[in-house]
C-alpha cells in the first residue's frame, strides 16, 4: 500500500541497551508483516537494519536505519538504532521524527544505562517497554517487573504475560485468554490493573467503565 495521508502512517523508535534484541525483534516484525520471506540473523550479517560492512563485521548496529511495514491498514515506519553508550547521541536523534519510543529491554538482564538514558530522553513520547528473550533462563519476571515500576513509575504494567519457559506470551487486554497460565501473576489480575489504570486518567472511560464494567472494549 501506498499512504494516503498522514492519518494512516505510524513512526516508531527501537532503543534500549546493546545486546537487547532489537535489530532482532525488528527481523521478526517485518517477517509477521510479510515485508520479508525468512528472518535474517546478526550473527550471519543478513539482518535489514544492519546492512553497513562495519555493523556486519562487529555483529551489532553503528547507525540508525529504516525499515518499514504494512500493518491493520497502516503503513508504519521502524527505526532501528545503536545501543552501545558510545553512539547513545545517534539513537536519541530518531526521536523527533517518532511519536512512539520502544524500549526494548533484555529479560536477563533488566534494567541498564541506556534503558534509563532512552526512557528519560523519551519522556515527552508514548512509551512502549518490550521485554525480549524472555526465554532466558533463570528469569525472574515478577522482581524484573517490580524493578521497573520502580525505576520508571507503577505506570509499567503488562498487556501480555509470559508462560513458563518464555515459549510465548499470553494476551492480557485486547483478547484476555483467562484460562491461560502464566509464568507469574494471572491475565485476570493484569486486566483489571490495566483497566483501573486507564478509567483512573480518562473521564469517558470512567463512564463507560461504570457502564459496562468488565466487560469493557479496547
Amino acid at each position: 500500500m501506498t499512504p494516503t495521508s498522514v492519518r494512516d502512517i505510524r513512526n516508531l523508535s527501537l532503543l534500549g541497551q546493546s545486546g537487547s534484541g532489537k535489530t532482532t525483534l525488528l527481523e521478526r516484525l517485518l517477517l509477521a508483516a510479510g515485508a520479508i520471506g525468512a528472518p535474517g540473523s546478526v550473527e550471519k550479517g543478513d539482518t535489514v537494519s544492519d546492512y553497513d560492512p562495519q555493523e556486519k563485521a562487529f555483529g551489532h548496529s553503528l547507525n540508525a536505519s529504516l525499515a518499514h511495514l504494512e500493518w491493520a491498514s497502516h503503513w508504519v515506519n521502524v527505526l532501528d538504532t545503536p545501543g552501545l553508550p558510545d553512539f547513545l547521541g545517534r539513537a536519541l536523534a530518531t526521536l523527533p521524527a517518532v511519536e512512539t519510543a520502544v524500549v526494548v529491554i533484555n529479560a536477563a538482564a533488566g534494567v541498564e544505562t541506556v534503558t534509563r538514558k532512552v526512557m528519560d530522553a523519551a519522556a515527552d513520547k508514548c512509551r512502549m517497554i518490550v521485554i525480549n528473550r524472555i526465554d532466558a533462563p533463570g528469569v525472574d519476571f515478577a522482581a524484573l517487573l517490580d524493578r521497573l515500576k520502580a525505576a520508571f513509575g507503577k505506570e509499567c504494567l503488562p498487556i501480555n504475560l509470559p508462560t513458563a519457559g518464555g515459549e510465548r506470551v499470553i494476551d492480557c487486554f485486547f483478547a484476555p485468554d483467562y484460562d491461560a497460565t502464566p509464568a507469574f501473576s494471572s491475565v485476570r489480575e493484569a486486566h483489571d490493573q490495566i483497566v483501573d489504570q486507564v478509567v483512573e486518567v480518562d473521564e469517558d472511560l470512567m463512564a463507560l467503565y461504570l457502564e459496562q464494567g468488565e466487560f469493557l472494549q479496547p
